[in-house]
C-alpha cells in the first residue's frame, strides 16, 4: 500500500471513529492547543526561576503540572482530530500512524519533567537549567520535530 493510500485509509478510519465517538474535533483541538500553550507559559516560569528569580514555588508547580499532564498528551489526540478534521491544526498524521512512538515521547517528557521537579526542589539552579533544557530537547522538541508541522 502506498503512503498516500495508507494516509487516506487512516483518515477514513479516523473520520468513522470520530463519528462513532461523537467527538467535536474543534473543541478537542482548541483544548489541546490551549494545553500546549500552557506548557510554554509554565516553562517561562521555570526559566525565570532558573535565571535567578525568587519564585521557586511557582516554578515547582509549573514543573509538576508538566509532569502530571505529559502522560495524558496522547489522549488529547483522539482519532478524527488530525488534519482530516477540517479544523486548523499542526498535528501530523504520524501521531496516529505511529501512536506507540508518540506515546513513548510523551512518557519521556514526563520522566524529564520529574527530573526537573527534583532539581527545583533541590534549589540547584544549574540543575534546573539543565533539566529545563532536557525537557525542551527530549520531550517538547522531540515531539515537535516528529509529530508537529511547523508553525508559520
Amino acid at each position: 500500500m502506498s503512503a498516500v493510500s495508507h494516509r487516506l485509509l487512516l483518515a477514513a478510519l479516523a473520520i468513522g471513529l470520530m463519528a462513532a465517538a461523537d467527538i467535536d474535533p474543534k473543541t478537542v483541538i482548541t483544548e489541546r492547543q490551549a494545553t500546549m500553550k500552557g506548557f510554554a507559559e509554565k516553562t517561562k516560569a521555570i526559566k525565570a526561576y532558573a535565571d535567578g528569580g525568587d519564585d521557586q514555588t511557582g516554578a515547582l508547580e509549573a514543573a509538576e503540572a508538566i509532569r502530571d499532564t505529559a502522560p495524558r498528551i496522547p489522549s488529547f489526540f483522539p482519532a478524527g482530530t488530525g488534519p482530516e478534521a477540517g479544523v486548523p491544526t499542526h498535528a501530523k498524521l504520524e501521531i496516529w500512524a505511529d501512536h506507540d512512538k508518540f506515546e513513548g515521547t510523551a512518557q519521556r517528557l514526563a520522566g524529564q519533567a520529574q527530573s526537573l521537579v527534583a532539581a527545583i526542589q533541590s534549589g540547584d539552579r544549574a540543575a534546573v537549567k539543565d533539566g529545563l533544557g532536557a525537557v525542551g530537547r527530549v520531550g517538547c522538541g522531540a515531539c515537535h520535530d516528529t509529530f508537529r508541522m511547523p508553525l508559520n
